[in-house]
């Protein structure tokens, strides 16, 4: 199994780097009290260091972040990326996420550098994931829902060989392949799809995300980075 970065995609955004944890014999079932130990101090040290939403959504990587939505015709004060849509409810409300020991450990190194994060069980997955532009009238099932979404042409997406497995590059994933409590094995990634994102960003927050996997969840874990020269890596 490859992530492949289509021709057309690369052309729209030739800087483009994506950071990738692979992990395999996970444990998805068991939230340590460590864990939520760590959840907590991570957000809520999160919400301390930021008075309110005007400085934090002055970051750099929050306004590059709106920039490449709008340049696929995503309006992203409606459809908000995902580090910024969680970030901004830690900061407004102190809101604290416990959804599972994988999810958790993801979503606590979005708060190194607010680059979004998403994954899948990749059990589920067929064939090889691409990040390519959608074609009119794909379909589409979303994490909770029950209802097809039809997408338009031109939206980023990743998508692997039977179905489309994230819309708006990282706003929603599908149903399907969603990491739940059974997942045994993830792949997850943390893109930069513009230069003023480093690649120590996108390597620290890989790296924090491989961390917490393997203390949290145990299994085998490595880290991939699929450099701005190439187009496809190995995963599986």
């Amino acid at each position: 199994m490859e992530l492949i970065i289509s021709e057309t995609i690369r052309t729209k955004f030739p800087d483009l780097r994506i950071g990738v944890v692979v992990a395999h014999s996970i444990d998805n079932t068991r939230y340590s009290e460590a864990l939520a130990s760590a959840v907590n101090l991570t957000f809520t040290s999160f919400a301390d260091k930021h008075e309110g939403l005007d400085v934090f959504e002055e970051e750099k990587n929050i306004k590059i972040w709106r920039d490449v939505y709008r340049s696929f015709g995503t309006n992203p004060k409606k459809k908000t990326p995902t580090a910024e849509a969680l970030l901004s409810r830690v900061i407004k409300s102190r809101f604290v996420p416990h959804i599972s020991p994988a999810v958790d450990s993801y979503l606590m190194a979005e708060t190194l550098h607010v680059l979004p994060i998403g994954g899948y069980d990749l059990e589920k997955v067929e064939g090889d994931i691409t990040l390519r532009f959608s074609n009119d009238q794909e379909k589409f099932v979303g994490i909770g829902n029950s209802d097809e979404e039809v997408l338009p042409a031109g939206e980023v997406v990743y998508a692997d060989s039977a179905r489309i497995l994230t819309r708006r590059w990282n706003y929603k994933d599908c149903d399907y392949a969603k990491i739940a409590d059974a997942t045994k094995s993830v792949a997850l990634f943390v893109e930069g799809p513009k230069q003023e994102i480093t690649d120590s960003e996108i390597c620290q927050t890989s790296e924090a995300m491989s961390e917490n996997l393997h203390k949290y969840c145990g299994g085998d874990v490595k880290t991939l980075f699929l450099s701005s020269t190439t187009n496809r890596i190995q995963l599986w």
